[in-house]
This record gives C-alpha cells, structure tokens and sequence, in this order.
C-alpha cells in the first residue's frame, strides 16, 4: 500500500512539472502572438504609407525611415516565428 502511494506521489510530482512546462510553454506563446501582432501591424502600416497613391509621394528620407521600419518589423516577426 505504502508502495502505490509513493508511486502515486512521484507520479504526481511529474504531472506537476509538466504543467508547469505547459504554463511555460502557453506564456511563451502568447508573448510571441502578440509580437505577430504587433509586427503584421507595423508592417500593415508601412505597406499603406509606401503604396498608397492618394497622397502625395514620400520623400527619398522618409521612403528610407519607413523601409527601416518595415526591414526592422520584417526581422522582428521572423525571429518570433523562430521560436
């Protein structure tokens, strides 16, 4: 009987690590998801300053900040999808 309740307990200890692992795991993710986020937004953003033709053309240093911007959210979001 002693015996089963050890097992039981040890059992129990590594169910509890696992979850803890899970938690983990879960946070992980949701950090990263919300980088994604962040990033496909910046992206977005960056896209309809550049292409958008109803106003009027950005200028070569502005065209540069916005391509830095975009290279720089570009990078972000492939090292979150990375992990």
């Amino acid at each position: 009987m002693s015996q089963t309740l050890h097992e039981l307990a040890a059992q129990a200890a590594q169910l509890q690590h696992a979850l803890a692992g899970a938690a983990d795991s879960m946070e992980q993710y949701e950090y990263n998801l919300q980088g994604i986020q962040r990033c496909a937004e910046q992206i977005s953003r960056c896209v309809k300053m550049v292409g958008n033709n109803r106003t009027a053309a950005l200028s070569a240093r502005d065209t540069r900040k916005v391509m830095d911007q975009l290279e720089a959210a570009t990078n972000e979001l492939m090292e979150l999808l990375a992990k």
